[in-house]
């Protein structure tokens, strides 16, 4: 064999034993589509255990929640009178703001305002509901304490003040009208006076033999005057648009509700500071007490509540309505309450579009893109959301106020 030929076979070896150049980019370029894939099967694994974790975290939150409000619906009204003691309303009970203490009406709610805390009408086009519900201490007795007399003035004369003390709140029902009226001792005659402090000094007033009870007004903001921000007397009556009288009051049954013996609860969204992340927050009242209660965060994320009535009779709702279009009435009763709750993550999610909108018992809430509470650069669209509904029937008959 040659020269020529054994080079050309050695050159021929050399090109078997090793790889071209071709060959080399070829398989840089597959490995790194598959390192590519490999990078990005992880990293979607990686986005959708974050996106489930966050998710799951706001739907426990949600759950947990939900199950207080429904709980605190269900007992609303127990140990209060019956609905069949007022069927045409309570006038006389505070309506300076949803859950002040001593507003003895089982549930009461209302939008929030610009100045409660939280308010998204503006941001995402809707109103939200706060609401509070009231249980008393026992179960409510049908026999009324005592029997008024006569009325004058801030005085009740009652046939007797046995077991009436001052602080007590207390319900009268008046005779033939269906209408109660919802007040406060504040002295009792032969028993002291209330104080700002909530401390009864003195031996209150003596005027007449079988006594005297007295329901001051205007007491200013102490928590020990919830009852009576306006001369509870002179307030109009539901069933004919007048005035109360004197003579409405004689023979009228007055039930003592005691002072302390109550369980207020109250559930808002607030965003504080302004700017955060609204957090649903729950404040609970177990009476007129000195020192006001301080909120306590129940879930973060909550950004609207949506409440409807279920009005109707014989515990069959006839109708859904809004709280502040519910009028009491003798054939139209609460029977359930409809609650919506709308939640969004505490995670931001930047691979992750939420609706454009959700509707919330017939409302409609739009995401907000921008200046959203708590959002990366105020867009609350990168966030995953959960609605959580439920119908509640009361057990208690309720009655609201005028």
């Amino acid at each position: 064999m040659s020269t020529q030929n054994m080079g050309r076979v050695g050159a021929d070896r050399l090109a078997e034993a090793g790889i071209s150049l071709v060959e080399l980019l070829v398989g840089l370029v597959v490995t790194s589509l598959l390192a590519i894939a490999v990078f990005s099967f992880f990293l979607n694994t990686s986005q959708g255990i974050s996106q489930q974790n966050a998710s799951g975290e706001m739907w426990q939150r949600g759950r947990n929640a939900l199950a207080l409000m429904r709980q605190a619906i269900e007992s609303a009204g127990y140990g209060l009178p019956s609905y069949s003691q007022c069927p045409n309303g309570v006038v006389g009970s505070t309506t300076n703001g949803v859950g002040t203490a001593g507003a003895l009406v089982a549930i009461t709610a209302s939008t929030q305002s610009s100045g409660s805390g939280y308010d998204p009408s503006t941001t995402a086009g809707i109103n939200t509901y706060a609401f509070s519900t009231v249980i008393g201490g026992g179960a409510f007795g049908g026999a009324p304490t005592t029997t008024v007399n006569s009325q004058s003035g801030v005085n009740l004369k009652v046939q007797s003040l046995n077991n009436l003390q001052p602080g007590d709140l207390a319900l009268i029902a008046l005779p033939g009208t269906g209408v109660c009226v919802f007040g406060q001792m504040t002295n009792v005659a032969g028993k002291g006076t209330l104080n700002s402090d909530c401390s009864v000094t003195g031996g209150g007033n003596s005027q007449g033999s079988s006594g005297t009870v007295v329901f001051n007004s205007g007491k200013g903001n102490s928590v020990c005057f919830q009852a009576n921000p306006n001369q509870i007397f002179s307030q109009v009556n539901p069933t004919t648009g007048g005035t109360l009288n004197s003579a409405a009051f004689q023979g009228a049954s007055l039930y003592d509700l005691g002072a302390s013996q109550f369980l207020f609860e109250t559930f808002a969204i607030q965003e504080n500071p302004a700017g955060s992340t609204p957090t649903l927050v729950m404040t609970q009242y177990t009476g007129l007490q000195a020192t006001p209660p301080t909120p306590q965060p129940l879930a973060t994320g909550v950004v609207d509540m949506q409440l409807r009535y279920g009005v109707g009779s014989n515990g069959q709702v006839q109708n859904w309505i809004r709280p502040e279009n519910y009028a009491p009435s003798a054939t139209q009763q609460i029977v359930a309450v409809q609650l919506a709750m709308l939640i969004r993550s505490d995670r931001y999610l930047p691979n992750s579009l939420s609706p454009a909108s959700f509707n919330i018992l017939g409302d409609t809430y739009t995401v907000p893109t921008q200046n959203g509470p708590g959002c990366l650069q105020g867009n609350c669209r990168h966030y995953s959301y959960h609605l959580f509904q439920t119908v509640v029937p009361v057990r208690n008959g309720i009655w609201s106020t005028q």
